[in-house]
């Protein structure tokens, strides 16, 4: 799930965008201003949370966890690329913007879109726009090296506003995935690891060794980087607050290197927002040496038991829809069903079949300044 996820650290965006005036946008009452952070984590955060439970979401991202993300970020420039949505000076909405070389040969574009219920009809498209801007501007800065590039944005659960917008705007729909739920924690299967491998207790001097092998493990799946490994990705891999409670972690070994892995954790202030006890049964890896042998699957019930001894009486997991292992069929023969699903969207980043910006940003000011700076340097190619 950590992938819930959502800096001070800045690396390889365009600068120079205005810091302090605001943008007003074709929708009535709405406008985009730079995000004061870290001020304003704990609104970001607010912002974030009540999107994805109207998008049907399980999940609940903590402030801590979301600065921990933003700290570690490797290009996004965060006084360039994260905006504030406000409806007559009320924070409703907000949108960063990053980029990612992936091993698949695409730079992609990323955009993060978050709105409350009550933001005005238009919000989404008024920052999808923004950020399209905010991607050439990018982009621009950035050497010309045979990648293809792409603009991806995300919709979850429900969201005709949502998918009308990026459909728009010329995405199509390239993945989806799934938030599933274990609503018991009974009647676990037994289910042992193939002969050879044990699971030891983490220690701290083997902190290195998985992070590698996870990042190992999905390399060349879709949506991996080129720079998952990076220093930064394994501090953030250190900060998480959700990798603390290593006690839970269950890492099959053979001999002196590993075979696959399960990471849970449980989020207690998700936990005691919804009153539940729900733990997350995540990160599962198997390497590939060892995939169809029933690692996973032995990890998985080891998982769920550790849980159950914490107390918890349901697990939830993330999973890639079309993962090229074909987990999801794994996690429903494990006791897991999809409850909420998340759509990722592409298009190519010069794409512009709307020949407009519908409900975006009036031109003038920071988007005009912005398109224009990248249009001078050349047309170039985001529980």
């Amino acid at each position: 799930m950590t992938s819930a996820n959502e800096s001070i650290r800045t690396a390889g965006g365009a600068t120079g965008a205005s810091t302090a005036a605001h943008l007003p946008t074709a929708v009535p009452g709405l406008s985009l201003r730079p995000a004061r952070w870290p001020e304003e984590a704990a609104a970001i955060t607010e912002i974030n949370n009540a999107a994805r439970r109207a998008g049907g979401s399980l999940s609940v991202i903590t402030a801590e966890a979301l600065q921990t993300f933003y700290e570690h970020l490797e290009h996004c420039d965060l006084p360039a690329d994260l905006r504030i949505g406000e409806l007559d000076g009320r924070p409703v909405a907000y949108v960063r913007v990053e980029w990612r070389d992936e091993q698949r040969g695409d730079r992609a574009f990323g955009t993060a879109i978050f709105r409350t219920p009550d933001a005005p009809a238009g919000t989404f498209g008024a920052l999808l726009d923004w950020a399209l801007t905010r991607h050439r501007a990018n982009a621009a800065t950035l050497p010309v090296d045979g990648r293809h590039p792409v603009v991806t944005a995300t919709t979850w659960g429900d969201d005709p506003e949502g998918v009308a917008a990026v459909e728009a705007r010329g995405f199509l729909e390239a993945r989806f995935s799934f938030e599933m739920l274990r609503p018991t924690l009974k009647e676990i299967p037994d289910r042992a690891l193939p002969a050879g491998l044990e699971v030891r207790p983490v220690e701290p001097g083997q902190l290195r060794a998985i992070f590698e092998a996870e990042v190992e493990t999905f390399s060349g799946h879709w949506g991996s980087g080129l720079e998952d490994g990076s220093e930064a990705n394994w501090q953030e891999f250190l900060a998480d607050p959700f990798n603390r409670d290593t006690d839970l972690w269950q890492v099959a070994w053979a001999g002196d290197e590993i075979a696959g892995m399960v990471r849970p954790f449980i989020n207690a202030e998700e936990n005691a927002r919804y009153g539940v006890r729900r733990g997350w049964c995540e990160n599962i890896s198997t390497w590939s040496p060892w995939r169809g042998k029933g690692v996973a699957s032995a990890l998985i019930c080891r998982a769920l038991r550790a849980l159950r001894d914490r107390g918890m009486t349901e697990a939830a997991l993330g999973v890639d829809a079309q993962n090229e292992t074909n987990a999801l069929r794994l996690y429903e023969s494990m006791g897991f069903r999809a409850v909420s699903r998340e759509i990722e969207w592409r298009r190519p980043l010069e794409d512009d079949p709307a020949g407009a910006v519908p409900g975006g940003a009036v031109p003038g000011g920071d988007a005009t300044a912005e398109a224009a700076s990248a249009q001078a340097a050349r047309a170039e190619a985001g529980r």
